[in-house]
């Protein structure tokens, strides 16, 4: 499941809902499993409700909801939905432009991270506070795990202003790759967006 919404674009205060456990200034945690499941759904509300009311934009999607799509493209289409009236140009490799039935799932993969990054940056506004609320973040296959660590990078690197939120059970931090477990417990995202994008 899909869900963005925005608002006019304009400075925002974002209160930080004491449920969700900040790692850092761009990553925080929002735990669902047993008794916590009402209040994580209660705790995405107030947030939805915080962000937009005050003329954000909040992006959710479900990581284990079926779906055929990439997470990049999934991302991308949240992003789109949300606040874009119209698409960004790109090139086509000089192969496909003779051949459109020549592809390959890394260009088709480097033509969408393209399109994503260049829509991220042309759509950042400082004043504009912008959540992506990333659900089941557990559930999500290591290479799907592998691209979110990369956005995350990638916003650091451009001092783009997204805040993340991540769901997920209380003890299934096991189930999360390495990578993005060191990227949620640093306090220096920047350092590291330098060392790996």
């Amino acid at each position: 499941m899909i869900h963005a919404s925005t608002l006019q674009r304009s400075k925002t205060v974002f209160e930080e809902n004491k449920a969700i456990h900040w790692q850092s200034k761009r990553v925080g945690l929002l735990y669902h499993s047993g008794q916590l499941e009402e209040k994580c759904g209660d705790t995405l509300e107030d947030l939805r409700e915080n962000v937009c009311s005050n003329n954000g934009q909040y992006i959710s999607l479900d990581l284990i909801a079926p779906s055929a799509e990439p997470f990049l493209e999934m991302f991308y289409a949240a992003l789109k939905n949300a606040s874009w009236e119209c698409s960004l140009q790109f090139s086509l490799p000089v192969i496909l432009q003779h051949n459109p039935r020549v592809t390959s799932s890394f260009i088709n993969h480097a033509i969408i991270w393209q399109r994503l990054c260049d829509h991220i940056i042309v759509d950042d506004e400082p004043g504009r506070k912008t959540v992506a609320v990333l659900e089941n973040v557990d559930q999500a296959s290591p290479t799907v795990q592998h691209e979110i660590a990369r956005l995350i990078r990638f916003h650091a690197a451009h001092s783009i202003h997204r805040t993340f939120v991540f769901t997920l059970d209380y003890h299934s931090r096991d189930q999360i790759i390495q990578e993005l477990r060191d990227l949620m417990d640093s306090e220096d995202i920047r350092r590291l967006s330098r060392e790996h994008v």
